[in-house]
């Protein structure tokens, strides 16, 4: 019987064929802190537009015991979410993914594939590396790694949050930060 729970892991690790740099989320505060959040969200998603941008106040907030990565988990009904989530990793590697979808959030009522090449030239993003990426779907895999990892974790829906390896349920801003600054 051990010997078949020892090889269980080694079956799981070996199945999912990810790159280390498909499974990078999007980072926040203190790679040292005591502290992970892991937040898997839909851009296109209402209660992810109101709560992740409080998750990300709450990280900027105490950027010294708090470290966020951010998890693209589109909701396939969603029409925007996936190519959106494409969008801000093309942005992240332009060092604007923090920004960028901090504005997606705050207009999800204008997603659109012209909107996500719009908001790259306001951000003012090398608009033909963006388009390359963006065109070429250079960060399909990266997104389909986070959704993976979503359904290994078994997220109910999003937004899904872990703290330390444990999901939690939003509280609010006050009582999260609150939370945190306990551990």
């Amino acid at each position: 019987m051990k010997k078949l729970l020892l090889l269980i892991p080694i079956i799981l690790l070996t199945s999912c064929n990810y790159e280390a740099s498909e499974m990078d989320a999007m980072t926040l505060g203190n790679p040292n802190a005591s502290v992970l959040i892991e937040e898997f969200s839909d851009i296109e998603c209402p209660a992810c537009g109101q709560i992740s941008p409080q998750v990300e106040e709450v990280v900027r907030n105490n950027l010294d015991i708090v470290q966020l990565k951010y998890y693209h988990f589109p909701l396939s009904y969603h029409e925007y979410a996936f190519t959106g989530a494409e969008a801000v990793e093309c942005a992240n590697n332009q060092g604007k993914g923090w920004e960028y979808l901090g504005e997606l959030f705050a207009n999800q009522k204008n997603l659109s594939d012209d909107y996500f090449y719009s908001l790259a030239d306001t951000f003012e993003l090398n608009s033909d590396q963006f388009q390359s990426c963006l065109d070429g779907h250079a960060m399909k895999a990266k997104v389909q790694a986070h959704q993976n990892e979503g359904r290994v974790r078994q997220i109910p829906g999003t937004p899904s949050l872990f703290v330390n390896g444990q999901m939690v349920k939003w509280p609010g801003a006050e009582e999260f930060e609150t939370y945190l600054k306990s551990l």
